[in-house]
C-alpha cells in the first residue's frame, strides 16, 4: 500500500503566544477590584491598575503582577509588599486603607493540604 498525501503530511504545529485564557476579563476579577478600590491613585492610571507603578513600589516583574492578578493567587511575601503600597500613602483616610484582611481570601495555601 502506497503512502498516500493524507498520511504523509505533517500537521502544522502551533507555535507563538498561548489561545486567550477563557474567563472574565483581568478587570472584572476580584482581586483587581481590590487593588483599584484600595490601591492609592499613584498607582490608578486612567481608571485602571498602573502595573508599571505597582511593579515599581512592590519590587517585582510585570509579570509576576499580571500572574497575580489572572491566577487570584497572593503569597505572604506578595500580600506584605501590597500593603506597604497602601501605608505608604496619605490617601488611606480618603479611600480607606488596603488591609490584610482584604488580602487573606487570595492567600495561596498550596495544593499540598
Amino acid at each position: 500500500m502506497l503512502p498516500t498525501s493524507e498520511t504523509t503530511e505533517a500537521k502544522p504545529r502551533i507555535t507563538g503566544r498561548p489561545s486567550k485564557v477563557s474567563g472574565p476579563p483581568l478587570y472584572e476579577k476580584a482581586l483587581y477590584k481590590v487593588l483599584l478600590e484600595k490601591l492609592p491613585s499613584k498607582f490608578i492610571k486612567f481608571g485602571r491598575l498602573d502595573t508599571q507603578a505597582i511593579c515599581d513600589g512592590t519590587g517585582n516583574a510585570r509579570f509576576t503582577i499580571y500572574r497575580w492578578l489572572n491566577e487570584q493567587k497572593l503569597s505572604k511575601n506578595a500580600i506584605r509588599s501590597l500593603l506597604t503600597l497602601s501605608f505608604e500613602s496619605d490617601e488611606a483616610k480618603k479611600k480607606g486603607k488596603l488591609k490584610k484582611a482584604d488580602l487573606i481570601p487570595f492567600f495561596d495555601l498550596g495544593d499540598d493540604l
